[in-house]
């Protein structure tokens, strides 16, 4: 009996040199933001040289745009006036009287490549009516191909040498949260 009382004794000692004295936890938080990137670029940024035939539907490449982006987006157009206006291309300004043609330009995007999980989708914006050019999920690259409509009415005016139908477009790229 002793030796097993002296076996206990000495496993109660071992086992309590095995355990801690004391022992100490610490939780850590780890919170974290991303911000949200965007970037767009339009090509060409440049003039788009055109000839409208005098009656019917008269289209052009208008470029492309790209649209890079960790978050939803919408893609707009807007422009300087609501319809082609007429331009005198010396002084580079407005006719103080201008002739204007009798429909509004069309901008379409019509997505064409890009590596975001879910494609973005193109849309038709009419100049003076609507401006929504695309909407994507972001979370990658969209890239649109854009064609610009006109259509032009044997009852628009023919401009003299020097001097065009006008108007500048804007594009915009904005998150949408």
């Amino acid at each position: 009996m002793k030796k097993i009382l002296a076996a206990g004794i000495v496993a109660l000692a071992i086992g309590a040199m095995a355990l801690p004295a004391s022992a100490a936890t610490s939780v850590q938080t780890v919170d974290a933001t991303l911000g949200s990137t965007l970037a767009m670029t339009a090509t060409p940024s440049s003039t788009v040289s055109w000839t409208l035939a005098s009656t019917g539907a008269n289209t052009t490449s208008g470029g492309s745009l790209t649209v890079n982006s960790n978050a939803p987006y919408t893609a707009t157009v807007t422009a300087d006036k609501t319809k082609m206006t007429e331009w005198i291309t010396a002084s580079s300004a407005y006719a103080s009287s201008p002739k204007t043609l009798s429909t509004a330009l069309s901008v379409s995007g019509s997505r064409s490549a890009g590596t975001a999980a879910v494609a973005g989708v193109g849309a038709t914006a009419v100049v003076g009516t609507s401006t929504s050019l695309a909407t994507g999920t972001g979370l990658g690259t969209d890239t649109y191909d854009v064609t610009l409509s006109q259509p032009t009415l044997i009852t628009d005016s023919a401009l003299p040498s020097g001097q065009t139908y006008h108007i500048v477009l804007t594009y915009t790229a904005s998150a949408t949260f």
